[in-house]
């Protein structure tokens, strides 16, 4: 199948639609790349042209379509594409497809768009409910995953030692919980935090500020005694999953994340990774492992197994297309 791919180019840290692209064509497909970000270029002209936002994109975006004439359109997100780019495609008898992966927190963003495409995929259980309940009958729930040749064991590092680890962006709730942590264990905060941090907040000296590439994340990941993982829609939603809780998996890393509805279906919570609910829970559960060498060992081999076995991309897009091609 041809397939353009449309995503944003700009995700450095969890490049999902590069992840998705190799996968593809691991199993065969012709794919074409269209990145869906703003350019500079494409920002400069519609300042001149006095058009809409993204308007060069999309022209952009038409032209490839013109040009390559996919039997489907697959959007990571689908940030900056138009209901006009998309009934374009529509008229061209083209299969529109989004993968949606901000859920539950953007669901409203997404319903937007949801009825232009033909099926959207989402990593959240929970918000294919949703969906169905406001009409979209073609949604789909589609986790993320992990890319072994990228998540997986690294060299031992002493740069990236330490008891805790934390990887993302933060948030005033990740903040409040790091901190938390960092008054009982020895916790590492890799993420643009900075200039959100006040002057006086103990995690300054703990912070590895700035964006990470996936092969550092590993190494974090590899690194650490434990990973904690914190949704940062934590208290809101108990459904839906962030990529980190398969990324720390496949990098067979011991992890502790805040339960979801989800993961019981993705992961065993007592043999892959722990969960918990409260802090008070979360500070429990890492002293327990910090004790026990043997049973963080073999939470990371169990989790790193069944994330290999069924949590990779590969995995992933061959159950998308199986639904595609049942629907097409």
């Amino acid at each position: 199948m041809k397939i353009l791919l449309a995503q944003p180019g700009k995700l450095h840290t969890v490049p999902m639609g590069r992840f998705a692209l190799d996968a593809l064509r691991k199993l065969g497909h012709d794919v074409v790349d269209f990145n869906l970000s703003s350019l500079w270029h494409d920002k400069v002209l519609d300042r001149l042209r006095g058009s809409e936002d993204q308007a060069s994109v999309n022209k952009r975006f038409r032209r490839v379509v013109d040009s390559v004439r996919p039997d489907l359109m697959l959007t990571i997100f689908g940030f900056n594409l138009s209901e006009a780019s998309l009934d374009m495609l529509k008229q061209r008898g083209i299969a529109r497809v989004c993968w949606w992966l901000n859920d539950p927190f953007q669901f409203k963003r997404s319903l937007d768009k949801a009825s232009h495409y033909d099926f959207l995929f989402s990593n959240s259980l929970g918000s294919v409910a949703d969906y169905h309940e406001a009409g979209i009958r073609h949604a789909y729930w589609l986790p993320t995953a992990c890319a072994p040749e990228i998540h997986r064991r690294a060299e031992v590092l002493p740069d990236y030692r330490c008891e805790v680890c934390f990887a993302g962006d933060w948030s005033p709730l990740r903040e409040a919980w790091c901190t938390e942590l960092a008054r009982h264990f020895d916790i590492r905060v890799w993420g643009p935090w900075r200039k959100k941090l006040h002057k006086d907040s103990p995690l300054h000296c703990r912070l590895q500020n700035g964006f990470f590439s996936p092969v550092e994340m590993s190494r974090m990941f590899s690194n650490a005694e434990v990973v904690f993982n914190l949704h940062s829609w934590h208290g809101k939603w108990m459904h839906g999953t962030n990529p980190r809780l398969f990324e720390a998996a496949g990098c067979g890393a011991c992890q502790v994340v805040d339960w979801k509805e989800d993961i019981p279906k993705l992961f065993d919570t007592e043999r892959d990774l722990l969960t918990y609910k409260t802090q008070d829970e979360l500070v429990a559960k890492i002293r327990q492992l910090l004790a026990d060498t043997k049973l963080r060992r073999a939470l990371g081999e169990n989790a790193q197994r069944n994330a290999y076995a069924n949590h990779t991309y590969e995995v992933r897009m061959r159950e998308m297309m199986k639904i595609l091609e049942h629907g097409l």
